[in-house]
């Protein structure tokens, strides 16, 4: 058996285990420096073993039967990850521009990855790419500097800009099929929130617009990447975060939304 714990920032571990060394180097190329054969004792273990056509996995007293295995991981940790009760966790991307985090929140398949990508090999540090964590006391931006997922159209829209990394490895799961790669120039401390963006890629459209307090609220309020309960506590920290500078950008090209940034 191959024993991997998974340790990141204010979150929930995982020790993950199995006899597959196919799965075990999937998961390690996953979660990047974030993942680990030392051993931690972690909040959950999650035990796959491989059989002859299929595989078994079990976790907290269940247990399935599957053909992805990969896949199967990721959603257990996802349904069972929490957060510090200090950390807002946002499904989003961030870089770094003079000491401030900007945030660009979107659905999946936004093009969030790929604009992180593009301004992260262009001058902007990296500090994550699908999850950020929020300070909910001083509104500062926590560095998890999980590798970037791309997918074959954001890899080949980098490649045509000549942004693309020169160096990845290529995720080929059954059910997951990733470029990755780890940037260069990550943050590695805090930094204060300057800008939250809602992005929407376009086929032509640069725009950059006002948002009225109660829109600000309601996309706020869809941001998270994961369900918190709407209590008075909640919504008068949302409140407070609405205040924050925030805006819609529609974008077709990368370069204009790298100039909004440098010009705020």
């Amino acid at each position: 058996m191959v024993t991997i714990g998974i340790q990141a920032p204010f979150q929930t571990s995982f020790t993950i285990k199995t006899n597959c060394n196919k799965l075990a180097n999937l998961v390690r190329l996953k979660h990047g420096k974030y993942a680990s054969e030392k051993i931690i004792k972690s909040d959950m273990t999650i035990v796959v073993k491989k059989e002859q056509f299929d595989y078994m996995v079990y976790y907290n007293g269940n247990q399935l039967k599957t053909t992805t295995p990969l896949k199967r991981i990721e959603d257990i940790m996802y349904d069972n990850r929490k957060y510090s009760e200090t950390i807002f966790a946002i499904h989003g991307g961030a870089v770094e521009y003079n000491n401030g985090a900007y945030l660009f929140i979107a659905a999946t398949t936004a093009g969030k990855t790929t604009l992180t990508s593009y301004l992260s090999s262009t001058g902007f540090g990296y500090i994550t790419d699908d999850c950020i964590l929020l300070d909910r006391n001083n509104f500062y931006i926590y560095p998890f500097n999980t590798p970037v997922h791309l997918r074959k159209g954001g890899f080949d829209i980098l490649k045509h800009l000549g942004t693309a990394p020169k160096v990845y490895n290529f995720l080929d799961d059954i059910s997951i099929k990733r470029y990755i790669y780890s940037p260069q120039n990550c943050i590695t401390h805090s930094l204060p929130l300057k800008k939250i963006y809602f992005i929407e890629r376009t086929n032509n459209r640069n725009t950059l617009e006002v948002m009225s307090t109660t829109e600000r609220m309601n996309y706020l309020l869809k941001s998270p990447i994961i369900e918190y309960e709407l209590n008075s506590n909640y919504l008068s920290f949302i409140s407070k975060l609405s205040k924050v500078k925030c805006s819609k950008l529609y974008y077709s090209d990368m370069k204009f939304v790298a100039e909004v940034i440098k010009n705020e």
